[in-house]
């Protein structure tokens, strides 16, 4: 369920929610159950998530008010919502525990106070640590999103904010990079030569670093890329926008094991195949680089990087 600027305080840069989904209202309770009533034509089981806005920026009373509600459909079997670190509070997670929600997503975007500051985010890299700590703390799962080349990044900080990441705890991240939306602050700051998006080839470098090293250190990556519907990518004025993005990530990702490693023997799923160039690759239940796991492989690529960077050669 997409509650487009529900409970949202602030206005980011870079946002603008109804040009990226095409959603300009936020769904009444009717239209809510009439979803889930048509999703459970098709399986009894489902997992409903509260995206778009600041759900916890919510009242206490309407957030209660959600929950409750889509609790009461049989085929809702699990809760994720997503929110801003500035909008974590004790209080507010203990009405999430409640209800048994058992995911957190957390648009962190960045741990680059710099960053933050010039994307207008509102809060401090040390407050979405304690942010995501307290998630964590307080028993759910917790889901970072990252972006990457927003104002004022650079690619040492995006590592380094990968690396934070991993200290603060999180089981999944999403990695988004930077999309110039028409019509948004971000927008007249490209024009005014304040901001330079990424193209793609550079995304996509940056992004198959960061899936080394969160997964080689074993946070899964659940999403690169934004979704954006076809008919809306009209909206989209710059920046690696791309709808393969994230399966392009991932050959990089291969491609840099590869070269690290130069495996006699390579062992991958059938359904991943697609990820690699190399034809000596055969199919097998699990990823093998020789006697490597997936993540014991990409722990050594992501190691490396974290060394460029920290040395200043990256």
């Amino acid at each position: 369920m997409f509650l487009p600027y529900a409970g949202c305080r602030k206005r980011c840069v870079f946002c603008d929610q109804v040009k990226a989904t095409g959603q300009v209202k936020v769904p009444s309770l009717d239209d809510i159950a009439q979803l889930i009533e048509e999703y459970s034509k098709t399986s009894k089981e489902y997992e409903l998530g509260f995206y778009g806005g600041t759900f916890t920026g919510l009242s206490e009373q309407k957030m209660e008010e959600y929950l409750s509600f889509v609790r009461r459909f049989p085929v809702v079997k699990s809760i994720r919502i997503s929110t801003r670190p500035d909008e974590v509070t004790v209080e507010k997670l203990e009405i999430l525990k409640k209800y048994d929600v058992e995911t957190i997503e957390v648009g962190v975007q960045s741990f680059s106070d710099e960053v933050l500051e010039a994307s207008k985010r509102g809060y401090t890299s040390d407050e979405a640590e304690k942010a995501c700590k307290l998630i964590k703390k307080m028993g759910f799962r917790l889901s970072v999103h990252l972006m990457v080349g927003l104002p004022k990044s650079s690619r040492e900080g995006e590592i380094l904010s990968a690396l934070r990441t991993i200290e603060c705890g999180a089981d999944l991240v999403r990695i988004h990079p930077t999309l110039v939306f028409e019509g948004t602050e971000l927008h007249r700051m490209m024009e005014a030569s304040q901001y330079s998006p990424l193209d793609l080839e550079e995304a996509i470098d940056i992004c198959s670093d960061l899936v080394c090293i969160l997964e080689g250190w074993g946070v899964r990556v659940i999403r690169i890329g934004y979704h954006v519907p076809v008919e809306l990518r009209r909206y989209v004025v710059a920046g690696p926008l791309d709808p393969a993005l994230g399966d392009r990530v991932r050959r990089a990702v291969m491609k840099k094991v590869m070269r690290k490693l130069n495996p006699t023997n390579v062992v991958a799923p059938k359904n991943y195949l697609v990820w690699f160039e190399s034809e000596k690759v055969k199919v097998g239940d699990e990823f093998l680089f020789d006697e490597l796991t997936y993540a014991d492989a990409l722990f050594l690529v992501g190691k490396e990087v974290i060394e460029r960077c920290l040395n200043g050669s990256l």
